[in-house]
């Protein structure tokens, strides 16, 4: 093959690969198609008071704790309850209930919203919402909403969230709680209003599903967006590799550098393992600081002070839906830089993870003071091993793992993935992140389903604009979750996309929320600038998602067999267009050599071998670049990656 038809082959075959990614991509998911759809965000529900006895101030009584008063007012909008706490360190409460008329069912319902008002307050007032039947009752708890001085629009809950058992086919009362814990702090005297308004049931389990995900159009922009990202997260690395999680504090938290770890290993370049471009730079600095400050057992620290490298943050019971992303951005870094510096450390975090699976998929955690393990409960968590151990090339282990979450938390009636296995609560990633990583078993009809159940449930537009999704709220908007939706095409995300990319920083980063709250409401909302929700960005505008498997997977067994070059060796000969084998005995004389490109896509295949020392493979019709190939050999299984430059 003459110089010219090869190159003219070359960029034929770096064509079809594309063609190739591009499919695999689709068939990956199975249901990535974008065509419009009879979907609606959000949800709407029905009165479970009816409004004009909601809204008669004489159909509520208060009542309070010694020491605090309260009165309601209404008008055509809503419950108004004033209330006020009296000096002294106690727990202050007050409740205002209505008996209903006639017994009331919600048996057939089984999402319920409320919207609420607080008024700012100079300590959190927490608010509750309980139902009885005449002899139990069931309540749910937001901790600080009555000091949130704006609408809380479709709070939404599902009624195995409730604590208590209850008949719901017998519903007698319904009570709106204010309260504030005893606390050294709440010792003087503080008043308030809370507004309530639109107390509403529907039947989720008959909610409308999507027919497809979504797949985000308008190349142009996208690839505008997140060259703009890159610049913004390049923009936020020191001279010790990290990059500021948080500028405004000047913390590093573990799970974004995973992300952004990969990021760079995507958009890297190098050439014989020598970093060529801004962001391969980029990764080896963050790569080499990781691999520096992997403590001896092989987990990380839960966040470092940016500016000096030190420990800021050590769980000691591992939160494992951070810790498993940093073991997925150096198995990416390592495949495609060859930096084996990072061998070691992949080797250690490899067998930290491996340690705490179980043979049947279940997954652990463990207390580092005590050595103690205990089982992880959470998909988000759940999700984070399991892209991990993917990206270590063990699908068989992912999917086990996958399995085992999913059996213990798929809801099946209403078709959502519950926060894990004990909380039925819906929240954002779990849903999202357990439908990206479904298709290792193509569960394609339940991410539709489960992204279907989260675009209504958590739908919100927080203290006003964008529209997006919250991770618990609905709330505010969470850039970073409405991202991850957007990733594994949730429906609406086009429209959802084009309105909160501009609510984008000049730099091109992405705020946290649209909201600065604090922690209230089972959030902790600020607008600062995240290197979370900006890795996320990347991902969505680049039509990827970090839970794919871009990179060739054959890593923990270039790990384990890395120190054993002695076995054989492998040497390309250009000139003639074959690598050659030299093996040291006959016993190991090769039955076959598959080789992949740098992401995984399987090239060719060659088994007929004459056993003759040494063996050889032509590789004439491979284009220069780098290339895996996994030799078997006798009883043993080799893997080597080689670069071919013709």
């Amino acid at each position: 093959m003459d110089s010219v038809i090869k190159r003219d082959w070359c960029k034929y075959r770096y064509k079809m690969t594309l063609l190739k990614k591009i499919l695999l991509a689709l068939s990956l998911f199975n249901f990535l198609v974008s065509y419009t759809q009879s979907y609606s965000l959000g949800w709407t529900g029905k009165d479970i008071i009816p409004a004009n006895r909601f809204l008669d101030k004489n159909n509520w009584i208060i009542g309070t704790s010694e020491g605090e008063s309260a009165y309601a007012t209404t008008d055509t909008m809503a419950l108004n309850i004033h209330w006020r706490f009296g000096t002294g360190n106690r727990f202050k409460y007050m409740v205002c209930f209505q008996r209903l008329q006639s017994p009331i069912s919600i048996s057939d319902s089984d999402m319920i919203g409320i919207d609420v008002k607080g008024s700012a307050c100079s300590i959190y007032r927490s608010f509750s919402l309980k139902f009885e039947d005449g002899t139990n009752q069931a309540i749910i708890s937001w901790d600080g909403l009555a000091s949130l001085n704006r609408w809380c629009e479709r709070l939404s809950f599902v009624k195995s969230q409730l604590g208590g058992t209850i008949d719901w086919n017998h519903i007698v009362v319904v009570t709106l709680v204010i309260y504030s814990n005893a606390s050294s702090n709440d010792v003087q005297a503080d008043s308030g209003i809370v507004y309530v308004k639109n107390l509403r049931i529907e039947n989720a389990a008959k909610w409308q599903r999507a027919s497809s995900t979504e797949v985000l159009t308008g190349s142009a922009m996208l690839d505008s967006v997140k060259n703009k990202a890159i610049r913004g997260i390049l923009s936020r690395q020191v001279s010790n590799g990290l990059l500021y999680t948080w500028k405004e504090d000047k913390s590093s938290w573990l799970y974004g550098h995973g992300l952004v770890l990969k990021i760079l290993a995507l958009e890297g370049s190098w050439e014989n393992s020598v970093p060529v471009n801004e962001c391969a730079r980029a990764a080896e600095k963050l790569a080499i600081f990781l691999i520096n400050h992997q403590e001896p057992e092989g987990y990380w620290p839960r966040a470092w002070n940016t500016d000096d490298g030190s420990i800021k943050s050590m769980d000691v019971t591992i939160w494992m839906g951070d810790l498993p992303w940093i073991t997925t951005g150096l198995v990416n870094y390592y495949a495609k830089s060859g930096d084996s510096r990072v061998l070691p450390a992949l080797q250690k975090a490899k067998s930290f993870l491996y340690s705490l699976i179980q043979p049947n998929g279940q997954f652990n955690t463990i207390n580092i003071q005590t050595n103690a393990t205990e089982p992880v409960t959470s998909d988000e968590a759940y999700c984070a091993a399991i892209n991990a151990v993917y990206e270590l090339g063990d699908s068989a282990k992912a999917v086990s793992m996958y399995n085992y979450i999913s059996d213990h938390s798929w809801d099946s009636n209403l078709a959502y993935w519950k926060e894990g296995v004990y909380s039925s609560r819906p929240v954002l990633f779990g849903n999202t992140w357990m439908s990206l990583v479904s298709h290792l078993t193509n569960d394609s009809v339940k991410a539709i389903d489960a992204l279907s159940f989260a675009g209504k449930a958590l739908y919100t537009h927080g203290p006003g604009k964008p529209a997006g999704l919250d991770g618990i709220g609905p709330v505010a908007t969470w850039y970073e979750g409405t991202l991850s939706y957007i990733c594994a095409g949730g429906p609406g995300s086009q429209a959802i996309y084009d309105s909160i990319i501009q609510f984008r920083y000049s730099d091109g980063t992405m705020p946290a929320y649209n909201d600065t709250i604090g922690g209230k409401v089972d959030i902790w909302a600020v607008n600062w600038s995240s290197l979370d929700a900006t890795s996320w960005l990347y991902f969505a505008s680049a039509g990827k998602s970090p839970f794919i498997k871009y990179l060739y997977a054959l890593v923990p067994a270039v790990i384990d067999i890395e120190k054993d070059n002695t076995v054989f060796s492998i040497y390309p000969v250009p000139a003639i267009n074959k690598i050659y084998f030299s093996f040291p005995s006959k016993s190991n004389s090769i039955k076959r050599i598959s080789i992949y490109d740098i992401e995984g896509r399987h090239i060719q295949t060659q088994s007929s071998f004459q056993g003759i020392e040494p063996e050889n493979i032509d590789v004439s019709a491979l284009c220069n670049g780098i290339y895996f190939m996994v030799i078997d050999a006798g009883q043993a299984r080799f893997y080597r990656k080689v670069e071919i430059l013709h």
